[in-house]
């Protein structure tokens, strides 16, 4: 597969130690910055640190048993907010991780870390589970709220 298009996996110790990962992540994907997430000074976009973020957000849905259709029930960002605390730049390989860190009913929340010599830039989502057939929401399947609990040690809020 070419750098930067591996999907979301299990993180190993060597990993966590290359990029100075804290903490605990459900999943995790190298990836190399190209040209097009950059400004003209070679620093990531802010814009495209949400959509490296939109991509471990597929990967962790698809990797948790969800798909993608109009008859789906599936995961809408309700919000979504970035911290950025240090720069990237073009050509450079970092380490994107996800994980569900709360649910309730029928919405969890993700948190989003971009790494290289510790964290780069973290980000925030409140995701509502929604039946794409009616636009309603739909709640949270009890496979999904176990995955949560033990893959990613999210907390129940209800």
């Amino acid at each position: 597969m070419p750098p930067g298009k591996e999907k979301g996996v299990a993180m190993d110790a060597a990993t966590r130690a290359e990029f100075q990962v804290e903490g605990h992540w459900a999943m995790a994907r190298r990836h190399r910055i190209r040209w097009i997430q950059c400004d003209i000074y070679a620093h990531i976009n802010h814009a495209a640190y949400f959509t490296m973020f939109e991509d471990m957000r597929i990967d962790w849905w698809l990797a948790s048993g969800g798909r993608f259709g109009a008859d789906a029930e599936g995961p809408v960002v309700a919000s979504i907010e970035a911290k950025y605390l240090r720069p990237g730049h073009f050509n450079e390989d970092v380490l994107l991780t996800v994980r569900a860190t709360s649910f309730r009913r029928s919405s969890f929340i993700h948190e989003y870390g971009l790494w290289r010599d510790g964290l780069l830039c973290s980000g925030r989502a409140v995701c509502v589970i929604v039946n794409n057939a009616t636009g309603a929401k739909a709640p949270i399947s009890d496979a999904l709220r176990q995955l949560m609990l033990t893959r990613d040690q999210a907390i129940a809020e209800i």
